[in-house]
């Protein structure tokens, strides 16, 4: 009699302990996020706006992830449209996020660059175990002009903060690592007509440089055009290349790395200088007669200028395409 009574109770204690068990294992969910509103790409504020939804598919009707999920490298944002469905016993949780983001921008390859958007999800994801939906998406429509989608993609990553984040369980050394979801949109800039736009006064005070050079080198048009006309085109081009790097100030952000835009303002720059300085020496040379020495100084100043602004910037060009 005791022996089916010990068994009996053997196995109440061991479903007890199943149904425990299972009781105590983290809910499971789907989340997914589609992105409707893409605006204001500002690389001066170093920002983008963005506009999408969120939404959390799970069989627990009390586990909610989205009430608890934030943006984290947001400056500001906001939700919205908040609603609950069930669909086959399963529990429909979305809302709508609308803030304005932080970005680093890469110029370094600007205006043929491609830009990375990142937008970071974070909640208390160590209480729940999900998976992404791959239904997650971008609306083409929404691609701000000038730009084409290269990628979207939804990934989980893992960030680990050493602190303890005042749980007194978790000993300050061990620090915390804390799950996120990674919206990552990929955009390609149609760079050849911001390439003409934005450098046409770079490209005018090469034209003014260009023409300083060659009539530098010909001792006919030195003699009729003067030193005055020649020094005043060279300033012409000085203000050309100074108005350019204002208007590039507002598209380009600042930064520590040697960029594309750098390049074309430097080359440009050290071409003003080799025509004032090559006007001076032509005029100082001709004038003594001295036809080899200013023929042999063009030359010089010629392929200074051809592999310094043309030819650098050219190789960048290729090397960014």
């Amino acid at each position: 009699m005791l022996k089916p009574l010990a068994l009996i109770l053997s196995s109440l204690v061991l479903i007890s302990n199943v149904m425990a068990t299972e009781n105590s294992l983290p809910p499971k969910g789907e989340f997914g996020v589609f992105i409707t509103d893409l605006h204001d790409l500002d690389f001066s504020k170093h920002e983008y706006k963005v506009e999408f939804i969120t939404w959390f598919l799970t069989d627990d009707p009390d586990y909610n992830l989205l009430k608890t999920t934030e943006i984290t490298n947001a400056k500001e944002f906001s939700v919205r449209n908040i609603s609950t469905k069930t669909i086959n016993g399963q529990y429909l949780y979305s809302q709508t996020f609308q803030g304005t983001i932080k970005q680093n921008w890469d110029a370094g390859s600007y205006p043929f660059d491609t830009q990375k958007l990142i937008i970071s999800l974070a909640a208390p994801l160590e209480e729940v175990t999900y998976s992404l939906d791959k239904s997650s998406s971008i609306d083409n429509k929404i691609i701000p002009k000038g730009w084409s989608l290269e990628s979207f993609d939804l990934i989980p990553i893992s960030t680990y903060y050493p602190a303890n984040v005042g749980e007194p369980n978790v000993p300050e050394s061990m620090g915390r690592t804390f799950n996120e979801v990674q919206a990552t949109i990929t955009l390609k800039r149609s760079g050849l007509r911001t390439f003409v736009t934005a450098f046409l006064g770079l490209f005018v005070a090469t034209f003014l440089i260009i023409t300083v050079l060659t009539v530098n080198t010909s001792g006919k048009l030195l003699a009729i055009i003067p030193l005055q006309a020649r020094i005043t085109l060279c300033s012409g081009s000085l203000f050309a290349a100074v108005g350019a790097i204002y208007g590039l100030d507002s598209h380009v952000p600042f930064g520590t790395n040697f960029t594309f835009s750098d390049s074309l303002e430097i080359t440009t720059f050290a071409g003003i200088v080799f025509a004032v300085l090559s006007s001076i020496a032509s005029d100082v040379i001709i004038k003594s007669n001295k036809v080899a020495i200013h023929r042999n100084l063009m030359v010089s100043v010629w392929t200074l200028f051809l592999i310094s602004h043309f030819g650098v910037n050219s190789y960048l060009i290729f090397k960014i395409l």
